[in-house]
């Protein structure tokens, strides 16, 4: 077993870190598909909890990074959820429409009980809107 040395706040910046050089790191949604207009991902969520996140939207557009990580909602969770899979599967085929879920992995300091897997579970939608292609 490998104890982290990292202070909490340590650990967060690392992890935020992490994800701008993953996001930097990322081509342009123009570049990785070119005939995408646009591409929405909606969230929602799923937890054991009477506090559950309040849904997100996000709306990308072809400068955009096509960058597909977002952090778990809660405060206290070290975790996010990737869906940069899922999101080239669909735009590299060209679906308007693809949802899943995903359960975040990340751990929380709950209530005094000590840090606790997460268990959030996101229900991810994405939208995606495509130029017409033209006739040569």
């Amino acid at each position: 077993m490998r104890l982290s040395s990292l202070s909490p706040e340590a650990a967060r910046q690392q992890r935020r870190d992490r994800w701008r050089r993953g996001r930097a790191a990322a081509q342009t949604l123009r570049s990785a598909f070119p005939r995408l207009e646009q591409i929405r991902v909606d969230l929602s969520f799923k937890d054991a909890t009477t506090c559950t996140p309040a849904e997100q939207s996000h709306v990308l557009h072809p400068p955009a990074r096509a960058f597909f990580e977002f952090p778990c909602p809660y405060a206290d969770c070290d975790g996010q959820f990737d869906l940069n899979a899922a999101a080239t599967s669909v735009l590299a085929s060209s679906a308007h429409h693809a949802e899943g879920e995903i359960e975040c992995p990340g751990v929380r300091a709950r209530d005094r009980m000590g840090r606790q897997a997460c268990h959030l579970r996101a229900l991810y939608k994405f939208t995606a809107d495509y130029q017409r292609e033209t006739d040569a």
